[in-house]
């Protein structure tokens, strides 16, 4: 493969989906053949994180990186000494409106990824602009659903090279594991419940809202059915008012954040994953793909999406889980208790997921078209 200059905001330690998507493209790529140019986030755990890599990274000392000339210099000098061919910004917008000033040097080609926000972006008029000029002068555009290509398709204009290039799930670490999922469900005291796991962070868009809406008809049609709702944010002191609300404070469990090494337990406890996700804002505030789906698959666990943004694609609808309308609490009670009412529906779906994950979302085949998408060929 072609040296690798990757340009980005978005870099570990700091959270978020981006940051988990680059970083594991970056394992699975030649650490000889990459470098990486990043923000600086909580300095020294920026700097143990860095010590920890085995490829080369550069910081620079600001939690925000904006397309400035300082910036594009910094950069020309990096993929000079290191050799780079390619630069990929891994988020598209704004810093890939450097991409004209990079062509000097080795640089011949640049790659530019989006990742859901450039929605918002392509609504507003002088946001559009900038986008145009991205996709007219970066050699491929990735998009990591079909939902966020027809959205944004326009906006980049007709010259931009599209390319699907999605998150993956690893498979070897998302599986079932009976004697995990006995641990954890004991560790909650929920061994013997029917339990609904919703897993991401607390906010509105996620739907964990109109899952505890939906709770109190789910128990009266499964008596035993538990809530428990993973991760952390301000949202969490809505839900649980909510919760107390509607009279099922005793059937949610809120866990707080998690580690990133507990995140496989947690999904193998659930024997249904839920995550009725919606689109707010006009369109703004939308799900880009919902790995998360995939890797409650990949545990082998039905799941129940909602109908919003790229979310869908990740679900094959009555195979490895259902489609609700994250907005209709009858829809989500149906989906729910029907598969926590039967058994062996619900366990083929999740046969079916884990199947479908390891056919098509693994990350050594989607790295593998990733060194095409950098390298050109």
């Amino acid at each position: 493969m072609t040296k690798t200059l990757l340009i980005t905001n978005d870099y570990p330690p700091r959270p978020g989906g981006i940051q988990s998507y680059l970083e594991t493209y970056l394992a699975h790529l030649d650490p000889e053949d990459v470098a990486v140019l990043a923000s600086t986030f909580r300095g020294r755990d920026s700097i143990e994180y860095d010590d920890s890599r085995p490829y080369l990274v550069e910081r620079v000392p600001t939690e925000m990186l904006l397309p400035t000339p300082d910036l594009a210099k910094r950069a020309r000098r990096l993929a000079s000494d290191f050799g780079a061919s390619t630069v990929w910004f891994g988020a598209a917008a704004p810093l890939a409106a450097m991409a004209p000033v990079l062509r000097e040097g080795p640089v011949t080609r640049i790659v530019a990824s989006t990742h859901g926000h450039e929605v918002g972006w392509s609504m507003l008029p002088g946001s559009r602009q900038v986008l145009r000029m991205i996709g007219e002068s970066t050699d491929a555009v990735t998009y990591v659903s079909e939902y966020t290509r027809r959205r944004v398709a326009a906006a980049f204009g007709p010259h931009a090279r599209l390319v699907h290039q999605p998150g993956g799930v690893d498979t070897d670490r998302f599986r079932p594991d009976p004697v995990r999922r006995r641990s954890i469900r004991e560790r909650y005291g929920v061994a013997d419940r029917e339990v609904i796991v919703c897993l991401s962070r607390l906010v509105p868009r996620k739907g964990q809202d109109a899952l505890i809406r939906s709770l109190p008809e789910i128990a009266r049609r499964v008596p035993g059915a538990v809530l428990v709702v993973v991760g952390g944010g301000p949202y969490r002191r809505t839900l649980e008012g909510l919760a107390r609300r509607h009279g099922v404070s005793d059937r949610v469990i809120f866990t707080g954040r998690i580690r990133a090494d507990e995140i496989v337990d947690h999904h193998r406890m659930a024997d249904v994953f839920a995550m009725p996700c919606r689109t707010r804002g006009g369109g703004l505030d939308v799900e880009g793909l919902g790995i998360v789906y995939l890797e409650a698959s990949a545990c082998g666990v039905p799941v129940v999406a909602g109908r919003s943004g790229g979310a869908p694609e990740t679900v094959l609808d009555g195979t490895t889980g259902l489609l609700v309308d994250g907005t209709s609490t009858g829809e989500i009670v149906d989906a729910v208790a029907g598969l926590l009412s039967d058994r062996p529906r619900a366990s083929s779906m999740g046969v079916r997921g884990r199947t479908w994950v390891l056919d098509s979302w693994r990350w050594e085949d989607l790295a593998r078209d990733m060194r095409r998408v950098l390298s050109g060929d």
